[in-house]
This record gives structure tokens, C-alpha cells and sequence, in this order.
């Protein structure tokens, strides 16, 4: 009854006003012989669009099993789609809606034909008495006929009465900017429940797939009960919902909410006025990040000891002298290194970086100040400054091919199982790391080569802390020492140009800026901002970083695959193969979303593949961090939770990105489809691996 009196009391609303600028135009003009030409097409609109809603709830009606269920769930997805457009083009538009359809009538007047303004009232009636018909049809899935009849009864009887009253001069009374604010929160709310009984029904029907229920609240708030009917036809509350329903009404949200924010818009919140704070004092302390650095270097050395030597440092099992509750490892060597690497580092590295941006790289990695060394040691033994990097080092594509072939080698053989392999392999990029340096300038390796770099610089620019300048107190700067280096601090490891700052995809941020910009001006200052808002245009977007988003997709499903078949591919073949998949799907996605936003499909490749990256880290962390999901126990709640966030925040990038870089909204809104197509095949495929269960059949 509720979804019914609310969407017929607005459409009915918004059909009086517009139905009421007509009349008003008429008597204005002297014209009352048209006004029964005006209401014989209100009332024929009104009958057909009666006949069109009683159709759909009889089809609907007529069905039975997973047909009836199939139609109803597309039937529901349909209402939601053109509902939430619908509201959010009418938010925009009212006003020239109504504009326009008084310079429509205004000019059918000036031609003095009745059928003109009976056509024009007839269609203007018509839309919003289809639109309800197609709403009350979707809710008929969850309501039955007589609640409905009163819903709707109701509603279209308040809406005229308000309409009436709005033009008899009672607009003192009504306030339809908050009438209208108050509907659309609430028919949102009606869309999020659609979204929710659709994905179930079409569950249930086997056109999505089957998902384990989330939760049992049944024994709290039954479906059946007053309350639990009502939020369920409003709200869409489902005491057992499917993983799959939840994501999906969470993607509903973020499109939602991404498509009523304003297009590049992302405020940031600078931590303190000046440099006086204790967090600035800290890190502008040069001593302290050094220290850091060499302490981590210490315990990965001790730690590199133990698992080459393969020393008793052990187990991690409950049985040997390490005991850790109710832990238990996966691995087959039960060796310190095997469980600081994998199960701890990792795992803490990745959602780190996600928290704090790249504060391992410029606080914590010993290999900076290894490879620092090491380039000094050329320098004194007069090398000269190191060879400049090359071009193609600076395309960018060299980065993350690193990483895909360091996960190759990793995933492919027994490194996470064999103590002494894994020391091994992390000597080997020490030493190839250092053989980088004494050739290359100081920071080649960090910002051109290095593997864990590549993972970790795309997370960052979706982290919530960021290093930004103050723009007017860089401009009144005449020395520029945080580009120049001091006697406090040397200069930027990544020879950017801290002034210009713009994104923290290659500041690793190591404090040298901060130390070197005088007190004063304080102008470099940490920040908070919303997660992932330097994506929203994106901000200075690489064609290699959003291609090797799209690329990692597919890796990552090569090494979280549960399947038989991918799992007898030989090793090789499914790595790279999944990789080319996926790539060439992106490279079609865009290939079709390119020509509908109105831009080149390079410019789309360039930009619209940050959409993906955070589903793309949801997927990272299932598929990388296993061994710690596994020991902690907690794969499958941690599985689906990564994959709804991961899913809803690349919806919300998605329609974002595409606002910024398409010629109209609805440009922007089609031009997504191909790519949130990507988005779901990717979802279902992880949600079949790591969700799969049985939804039971509603009818």
C-alpha cells in the first residue's frame, strides 16, 4: 500500500501542475471552449494508462514458477531503472518542464486547435500514468491486489487534491520544493527495495546466480509480521537475503548517490594550520623515517635468516613454542618467514596503503634506503650520476609488468610453501634492485621498476589521507627548497615537482617535501578527502595504469579460481590467458562506451579503467591474501564483504568518470552500461567461487 500511495500521489501531483499551466494559459486567453478538449484527453489518458497498469498486474499475475518470477524480477528492474531516472532528470529539469510546456501550449494556442492541446495533455497525462502503471506493477509482485487499489486510490485522489489546491492559491500551504525533495528520498528507498526483490526473483528463476543468505533475521522481524510487510514492500527487507541481493542494492546506493553529487567535486581537509603539531613534528623529523627504515630492514633480515636457514622459529600451529590461540596455518612449510610474509605483511601492506596512502614506501621499505646507498656508493667511487632512464621506462608499462611476473613466479611455484624458495626470492630483488641503482639515477628502481611499487601506487590514490601544497603560498615561494632539497632533507626520491601535487600514485610519501618547506609558508599539508576522490575526474590519468587495472582483473581470478576446468589449464596458459581476457573485454567495453560519451576510444581507455580499481583490490585481497583469510578463518564473510564494497565504490567511480567525460548526463548514464556489464560478469563469476548457495524459490 505504501510504495503505491507515494508514487501515484506524485505522479498524479506532478501531472495536475503540469495539467493546471495549461488550464491557467487558457483562461488567461480567454479560450474556456478548449477546456473540454484539455479534460478529454485527461480522461482518456487516465483510462489508458489504467488499462496498461491492469495489463501488466494480469501478466504478472497469470504466470507461475520461475517464470513468474523471471518476469517480475526483470519487471522490477525495469521500474527501478526508469524510476531513479525519471526522479533524478526531474530534480534537474522541473522547472523547465514546466517552462516548456507552457511555450508548447502557448504556441498550440497561438494555432487555436483543440486536438493540438488535446494531444499535448493527452501524452503529458499519459507519461505519468504509464510510469505509475509500470510502478504499481512491480510492486504488485510484493502486495497484494487490494492493498494496492488502496495505495494508489489514495494516492492519485491526494495528488489531485494538492494540485488543486497548489493552483487555487494554496502555495503558501504547500511547499513543493520539500514535497518533492521528501518524495524522491523516498520512492529512492522504494528503488533500493525493487532492486533487492528483482535480484532475488531473477535468483530464484536461475538467471543470476544462486547465493548463500547473509543473515537469518527471521526470528527478530518476520516478513509476514505488520512491520516486516511494510518495510518489505517499501524497503525491500528480506529476512535472508542473498549476497547478491545486498551487493546489488549497494551498487543501487552508489549510483544513486554518485549520480546526485556534483561532477569534480572532492573537498579536502587539511590535518592543522601550521607546522606546529606533534604530527608534524614527527615527520618532519628526518631521523625518524631513517630509523624506521633501517629497524624494518633489521627484522627482514632476521626474518630472511631464519627462512634460508630454515631455523626452528615455530610452528605456528598450536603444537611448537609460538602459540596463537585459535590460528591454525595453511601453508606446508610452518616457517616464521612463510608467516611474517604472507599471512602477516601482505595482507597489512595492502589495506595500509589503502588507509595511508604509500607510507611503506617512504617510511618503512628498507629497499629505499638500500638502494639510496647504493647509488651513493657509485657516486663516491666517481660513476658519474647514473645513467638517465629511458623513455620507454617512463611510459609507465614497465611497472606493472614487473608485478604480473613477479605474481607469475610466486603463484605459479611453491615460494608461499617453502621457506628457504621465498628467501631466496626476496634476496634475488634485492640484489637486482641494487644492480638497478648503481646504473641508474637515484629513484629509477621506486618509481620505474620496482613490483611492490606497482601494487601499491593505484590503491594509494584510492586512500583517504593525501600530501597536497598550498597553491597561493607555493606561488609567493622564490626558492622552491622543496623541489631543490635542503641541508634537512634531500630532494623528492621521485623527482616530482611537490608544488604541482596532484595525486598519490608516485609520492611515496617520505616527508622530504614537508621537511624542507620552511615554516612559515607551511604549505605542503597532509589532508583527508573522500576515498577515491582524486578518481572522480580521474586525476592525471595514465593509459598503462588503466589498462593494468583491467589486466589485473585477470590475474587475480587466475590465482582465486575455484573452478575444475581453469584448475587442470596448465599454470602458464591460465595466468596470461585470463589476463588477455579480461584486457580484451575492457578494450570492447570501452570500444562501445567511447562513441555514446563522445569521446576517442584512446581517451577511454586512458580514463575509464579506474572505474574498475576497487573491485579490482576487493579481488586482490581474496586472491593474495588467502593465506591470511584461510589462517584467520574468516574467507567466505571477508570474500563477500570485499566483493559488495569493492562493487558499490566501483559503481560509484563508474558513473562519476563517465559525468566528467561524456557530452550529456544520459550520454554519461548508456555510455556505463557496457562497462557496469564488465563489472557484473566479474562479480558473478567471484560470487560463484566464494558465495554459492541456493535461493529458495519465493512462488
Amino acid at each position: 500500500m505504501y510504495p503505491a500511495l507515494v508514487i501515484t500521489l506524485r505522479e498524479s501531483l506532478e501531472a495536475s501542475l503540469l495539467v493546471g499551466v495549461v488550464l491557467a494559459l487558457v483562461s488567461q486567453e480567454g479560450l474556456g471552449q478548449l477546456r473540454r478538449m484539455i479534460w478529454l484527453g485527461v480522461g482518456i489518458a487516465v483510462i489508458t494508462s489504467g488499462l496498461f497498469g491492469a495489463a501488466i498486474i494480469a501478466t504478472v499475475g497469470s504466470l507461475h514458477g520461475r517464470a513468474q518470477e523471471a518476469v517480475e524480477g526483470l519487471l522490477e528492474w525495469s521500474a527501478a531503472g526508469i524510476l531513479t531516472y525519471v526522479l533524478w532528470w526531474m530534480s534537474k529539469r522541473s522547472r523547465e518542464v514546466s517552462q516548456s510546456v507552457r511555450a508548447e501550449a502557448a504556441g498550440l494556442l497561438g494555432v487555436g486547435s483543440g486536438w493540438a492541446l488535446f494531444a499535448l495533455v493527452f501524452l503529458t497525462v499519459f507519461r505519468e500514468g504509464a510510469e505509475s502503471a509500470l510502478y504499481l506493477g512491480a510492486a504488485s509482485a510484493n502486495s497484494t491486489a487490494g492493498s494496492i487499489a488502496t495505495g494508489a486510490g489514495s494516492g492519485v485522489a491526494a495528488g489531485v487534491a494538492a494540485g488543486w489546491a497548489f493552483y487555487r492559491g494554496g502555495t503558501r500551504v504547500l511547499d513543493l520544493r520539500l514535497f518533492f525533495r521528501v518524495t524522491t528520498a523516498v520512492l529512492f528507498v522504494f528503488g533500493t527495495g525493487l532492486v533487492g526483490h528483482a535480484t532475488l526473483a531473477l535468483q530464484a528463476a536461475h538467471l543470476f546466480p544462486g547465493t548463500l543468505p547473509v543473515w537469518n533475521s527471521g526470528h527478530l522481524l518476520s516478513e509476514t509480521s505488520a512491520l516486516g510487510g511494510a518495510l518489505s514492500a517499501l524497503a525491500g527487507y528480506t529476512a535472508r537475503p542473498s549476497a547478491l541481493q545486498l551487493t546489488f542494492m549497494g551498487g543501487y546506493i552508489a549510483f544513486v548517490a554518485s549520480l546526485y553529487r556534483r561532477p569534480r567535486t572532492g573537498r579536502s581537509l587539511p590535518i592543522g594550520e601550521s607546522y606546529d603539531t606533534l604530527a608534524y613534528r614527527v615527520i618532519r623529523n628526518p631521523r625518524f623515517t631513517r630509523w624506521l627504515a633501517v629497524t624494518m630492514g633489521v627484522v627482514l633480515t632476521a626474518v630472511l635468516v631464519v627462512g634460508f636457514a630454515q631455523l626452528p622459529v615455530g610452528p605456528f600451529d598450536n603444537h611448537g613454542w609460538v602459540r596463537l590461540g585459535h590460528f591454525i596455518t595453511q601453508g606446508d612449510d610452518n616457517n616464521l618467514l612463510e608467516f611474517v610474509m604472507w599471512i602477516v605483511w601482505l595482507p597489512l601492506l595492502s589495506l595500509g596503503t589503502l588507509l595511508l596512502g604509500r607510507l611503506w614506501c617512504g617510511n618503512l621499505c628498507p629497499l629505499r634506503i638500500y638502494t639510496d646507498a647504493v647509488r651513493s656508493l657509485a657516486d663516491r667511487l666517481h660513476l658519474g650520476r647514473g645513467a638517465a632512464t629511458r623513455r620507454a621506462f617512463r611510459m609507465g608499462w614497465i611497472l606493472p609488468s614487473s608485478f604480473i611476473l613477479v605474481t607469475f613466479v610466486v603463484k605459479g611455484g611453491t615460494l608461499q610453501n617453502e621457506a628457504r624458495l621465498g628467501a631466496i626470492f626476496f634476496m634475488a630483488i634485492f640484489i637486482v634492485a641494487g644492480v638497478v641503482s648503481f646504473i641508474f639515477r637515484r629513484g629509477t628502481w621506486c618509481r620505474y621498476l620496482c613490483p611492490i611499487g606497482g601494487w601499491l601506487a593505484r590503491i594509494a590514490r584510492l586512500s583517504p589521507l593525501a600530501l597536497r601544497p598550498d597553491p597561493t603560498a607555493c606561488a609567493r615561494c622564490p626558492d622552491k627548497p622543496c623541489i631543490t632539497g635542503t641541508s634537512r632533507a634531500g630532494r623528492c626520491p621521485m623527482a616530482l615537482n611537490p608544488s604541482r601535487l596532484a595525486t598519490s600514485r608516485d609520492c611515496l610519501t617520505c616527508w622530504n617535501c614537508v621537511t624542507n618547506c620552511p615554516d612559515e609558508r607551511a604549505s605542503l599539508k597532509l589532508a583527508w578527502r573522500a576515498p577515491g576522490s582524486e578518481l572522480w575526474g580521474p586525476t592525471q590519468p595514465n593509459l598503462w595504469e588503466s589498462l593494468f587495472v583491467a589486466s589485473l582483473i585477470g590475474m587475480y581470478m587466475s590465482v582465486g579460481q575455484r573452478s575444475v576446468v581453469l584448475s587442470n589449464m596448465a599454470w602458464p596458459f591460465r595466468f596470461f590467458g585470463l589476463i588477455v581476457v579480461t584486457t580484451a573485454a575492457y578494450l570492447f567495453a570501452c570500444a562501445i562506451a567511447a562513441p555514446v560519451a563522445g569521446v576517442s576510444w584512446r581517451h577511454a581507455l586512458s580514463n575509464f579503467g579506474y572505474a574498475l580499481l576497487p573491485l579490482e583490490f576487493g579481488t586482490a585481497i581474496i586472491a593474495m591474501g588467502d593465506d591470511a583469510l584461510e589462517f584467520l578463518k574468516i574467507m567466505q564473510p571477508a570474500a563477500i564483504a570485499l566483493l559488495a564494497i569493492g562493487f558499490a565504490w566501483s559503481v560509484y567511480l563508474g558513473v562519476s568518470i563517465l559525468r566528467n567525460h561524456s557530452r550529456t548526463p544520459l550520454r554519461a548514464i548508456v555510455a556505463a552500461v557496457p562497462l557496469y556489464l564488465l563489472l557484473v560478469s566479474v562479480l558473478f563469476v567471484w560470487l560463484h567461487w566464494y558465495a554459492t548457495g541456493t535461493v529458495v524459490d519465493l512462488s
